[in-house]
């Protein structure tokens, strides 16, 4: 899919980003130049996609769920000939 990411390259520097702190953080922002900040900011704009689309998934399977369970239920009440 456009704008996620799709290699292991990308998903390892997602991971560094998402996972480094303090004065590791510091020194890495320290020596990057524009390039990594604009690539740094592509990964994240890219894993807020990802985190938006599992979202939407995650939604329509719980409504799906709900509406399975609400069959199951209803079914009790049915006459059944």
């Amino acid at each position: 899919m456009k704008g996620l990411i799709t290699n292991d390259w990308d998903r390892d520097n997602l991971n560094f980003l998402l996972n480094v702190k303090g004065d590791d953080f510091a020194a890495w922002y320290a020596q990057s130049d524009e390039d990594d900040k604009a690539y740094a900011q592509e990964l994240m704009d890219a894993y807020s996609r990802e985190l938006k689309l599992r979202a939407e998934e995650l939604e329509i399977e719980a409504r799906l769920d709900n509406t399975q369970e609400a069959n199951m239920v209803i079914a009790k009440f049915r006459l059944t000939k």
